[in-house]
């Protein structure tokens, strides 16, 4: 993933499309409000900006994960400003910087109003797809996330991989695994109840397990509202948010979850459809184990942080323990 602007044309545009936060845009005279975190963020300040027209106005923040140094004058001239901010968690020092809530938190002013949301990732429709972070190392190509059937091949060492459907017992092990995974981080802090949003939400919950469909993200941004005391509705966006990537659904695994793969809007797909193109998900387990045998650092650090879901899966045959 690249994180800082690379040239003069991007860091110009890059500031044209951020310009209330770079100070470019005069702010409106009514109350601000700006939602921090990664590209789920973004997707619910313009809800919320849609649902608070006129009354509040949504700064639209750089994600958090590509804020740089030199824009942390930006954020602190901003923060104080702010009648609202609505955060993910962010760790301190993340990425080096002073990012982390118990960063940037105290900058605002004593009367803001604050609402902890959590970052949602649900893999109940694709239980076997990740995420894995290693040390230097971004994403894979194609399609950016991990797929533990191609990575475990990858950790046997081998060329080649069938991607057979998750049996029922796997696809309700993921879906435990995730709203486990998802209630704890919300625990630990005090975020908003996306957990119990994302499992009633059925088929057309996520595009891919960190993007929540148009009805789940509505639904989050309504409970920051009220959690907020802000009586408002969330309007349609009229277009989809985040949708710009979509894994593969099985109709297999709706079956199994009690849906009906007919309500999958779409319908359920074996390819991966990237930007409108289908992409054949064997075409991306080949580009990915080529790509793993360059990276095996990535493998090592998948079959860590997965030990446990991928064990649930049924994939550890074979493994090194």
């Amino acid at each position: 993933m690249t994180t800082e602007p690379t040239n003069d044309a991007h860091i110009a545009g890059r500031r044209v499309h951020y310009g209330d936060f770079y100070g470019l845009n005069e702010l409106p005279d009514v109350p601000l409000f700006a939602v921090y975190g990664n590209c789920q963020a973004e997707s619910l300040r313009v809800l919320l900006h849609g649902a608070l027209a006129g009354e509040w106005h949504g700064v639209r923040l750089p994600p958090v994960h590509e804020l740089t140094e030199q824009d942390l004058p930006h954020l602190h001239t901003l923060l104080p400003r702010l009648s609202l901010f609505v955060t993910q968690p962010v760790a301190a020092g993340y990425r080096g910087l002073p990012l982390g809530n118990n960063d940037v938190l105290p900058r605002l002013a004593d009367d803001a109003r604050i609402v902890r949301i959590p970052v949602m990732r649900w893999t109940a429709l694709m239980p076997t797809l990740a995420i894995v972070r290693a040390p230097g190392v971004g994403d894979p190509p194609v399609a950016p996330y991990h797929d533990l059937r191609v990575l475990t091949a990858a950790a046997r060492g081998e060329s080649t991989v069938e991607l057979t459907s998750p049996t029922p017992e796997a696809v309700w092990a993921a879906r435990e695994e995730s709203l486990r995974q998802l209630r704890v981080r919300q625990d630990a802090h005090h975020a908003l109840d996306a957990a119990s949003i994302l499992d009633a939400a059925g088929p057309n919950a996520v595009h891919v397990i960190n993007h929540p469909g148009n009805g789940v993200l509505t639904e989050v941004a309504a409970a920051i509202l009220a959690e907020a005391g802000l009586s408002a509705t969330v309007p349609d966006p009229r277009r989809v948010l985040l949708g710009g990537i979509r894994a593969p659904i099985y109709a297999s695994t709706l079956e199994v979850l009690g849906h009906d793969p007919d309500d999958l809007i779409g319908g359920p797909h074996d390819d991966w459809i990237i930007h409108g193109e289908h992409i054949p998900e064997q075409d991306i387990a080949a580009e990915h184990l080529r790509w793993y045998a360059q990276n095996p650092s990535v493998v090592t650090a998948g079959l860590a942080r997965h030990e446990q879901l991928i064990s649930r899966l049924g994939l550890d045959g074979g493994l090194r323990r």
